[in-house]
């Protein structure tokens, strides 16, 4: 309960932040950002592009139904990609908004002449934050924005018809009520088992992950897209139940929304292909282990799978404090919004530090044994479920880029993902509506990752109601959704890909 209650304070202390930002002072700012003047950026400006024109946001970004705080995420970030696939549902009516939106010229954007260093403070609203600001490194430009399929398609269109039939007000895509008594209920869960080990329950802490991740699958991935509910300040706060022990938010968003969603298993932009280095997640990414290297690098992919969440937890958020770039890039390229400042990022990793130092400090002087259990066990227990939940879906032979055909950016999202405990068994069966029901509800969605990946703005509380029809739009169209029995099946299929994909030359 102390943790939830610290990492609500962090929530708050970090909500300011991504609202818009003071100025400091002129003095303070120049050791520190590159301003307005040295970008030739207007002070208010909130730059996002889209279909290759820059758009100021700014005016607009306050009444943003998704928040200000996801358009802080993207400053100056082609989005393109996103903005479509979110607003698949009135696309016309959204686009017609954008253009009416100020533009701006794409040469004052240009690439400052020195590094940027990190701000310590919150930054002014000129500092911006992007592939042309680089957050204190090299200088070395980011990777370009790869070219997209095209976005418009027959398929597209019938999912977005679709989605107007089926959910026809902004309220009816998201969490239903029944998801919302099973947050409760996980919450509640979680509540108690983090309870218990601080006070030394050996069971409780067992239960941690599993109860813990029930309340993270119902919250936080659905907040992160704007699918947990119409407000978008209950979305920005639901976020946070990934502390301590799953994610940091500040620095996970970047990466799952800008990078992931955008580039799905392109391993030049899609920096999910890079967690488990050096073992190779893509069929066609060059081989990073030395070539005389006898070792399969798939032991580096399990053993790095046990200990994911003390990457995404505090080794993510401290690379960023020390202005590291990237593993295998030369930047930073996700970086986190410019409006977060250095000491709210610091604040956002105490909770898990604490996670860390708390059984070393109380539990293991008296009982050494139950100490390194509450020490080892939450971490472990919890890179275990999130590992299996968010990899298994993508890291998979057949949905590699070379295995796809995808005459459009939608079909090669629905390529690029794997579905499990949904639709039909390779004995010809049917997945029995209970179990698409429980599974989708464990797995945060995940199972139906095609379907997500194609259309993000949907609940996945709504998932299994629709996903027949879907299938069948995709199926008339000639987009063949990649399928799994169940997740068993799934992770024996990735374990297989990936051991093969590193068996030594």
């Amino acid at each position: 309960m102390v943790l939830l209650a610290v990492t609500l304070v962090v929530a708050g202390l970090a909500g300011r932040p991504l609202t818009r930002s003071k100025a400091i002072s002129a003095a303070s700012a120049a050791d520190r950002v590159i301003t307005a003047a040295d970008c030739v950026a207007a002070a208010t400006e909130l730059p996002l592009r889209i279909d290759g024109e820059w758009y100021d946001v700014s005016g607009w970004a306050d009444g943003h139904p998704g928040g200000r705080w996801l358009l802080e995420y993207a400053r100056g970030r082609d989005v393109t990609a996103l903005f479509h696939a979110i607003h698949m549902k009135n696309s016309n009516k959204v686009s017609a908004a954008l253009q009416r939106l100020p533009q701006l010229d794409a040469g004052s954007l240009r690439q400052p002449s020195k590094p940027v260093p990190f701000p310590t403070q919150q930054v002014e609203e000129g500092a911006l934050q992007g592939p042309y600001v680089l957050a204190g490194l090299d200088g070395k430009p980011a990777p370009e924005t790869p070219p997209l399929p095209p976005i418009d398609s027959p398929l597209r269109r019938e999912l977005a018809a679709m989605l107007r039939r089926e959910f026809p007000t902004p309220a009816s895509s998201k969490a239903s009520p029944a998801h919302w008594a099973r947050t409760l209920v996980a919450l509640a869960g979680t509540l108690g088992c983090w309870a218990g080990w601080a006070h030394g329950s050996g069971l409780a802490c067992l239960l941690l992950p599993f109860v813990h991740w029930v309340l993270i699958a119902h919250t936080v991935h659905e907040a992160t897209h704007g699918n947990l509910h119409t407000d978008p300040r209950v979305n920005f706060w639901a976020q946070f139940t990934s502390h301590p022990i799953c994610f940091n938010v500040f620095v996970w968003i970047p990466q799952h929304l800008l990078s992931h969603h955008q580039y799905t298993n392109d391993y030049e932009h899609d920096v999910d292909c890079h967690h488990f280095a050096p073992a190779m997640l893509s069929d066609v990414q060059p081989r990073m282990a030395s070539p005389e290297s006898s070792f399969n690098q798939g032991w580096t992919f399990v053993w790095k799978g046990c200990l994911t969440t003390l990457g995404t937890s505090i080794l993510q958020p401290l690379r960023t404090l020390r202005e590291k770039p990237t593993p295998n890039y030369d930047v930073n390229v996700t970086p986190v919004p410019a409006a977060v400042s250095k000491s709210t990022l610091w604040l956002s990793v105490l909770p898990s530090l604490l996670v860390l130092l708390y059984p070393l400090l109380v539990w293991v002087p008296q009982a050494p044994l139950l100490g390194l259990w509450l020490l080892v066990w939450p971490w472990v227990g919890m890179s275990l479920i999130f590992t299996t939940m968010t990899q298994v879906s993508h890291v998979q032979q057949a949905c590699q880029p070379s295995q796809q055909l995808s005459p459009c950016w939608t079909s090669r999202q629905i390529h690029a993902s794997l579905d499990y405990s949904l639709g039909v068994r390779r004995d010809g069966t049917q997945t029995p509506k209970a179990e698409q029901q429980l599974v989708t509800a464990l797995a945060a969605g995940l199972n139906a990752q095609s379907l997500h990946h194609a259309m993000p703005s949907l609940s996945c509380a709504h998932f299994p109601r629709i996903y027949a029809e879907y299938a069948a739009i995709c199926e008339r169209h000639g987009v063949k959704i990649r399928h799994s029995d169940h997740v068993g099946t799934a992770v024996a299929s990735m374990l297989g890909y990936v051991f093969e994909n590193n068996k030594p030359l």
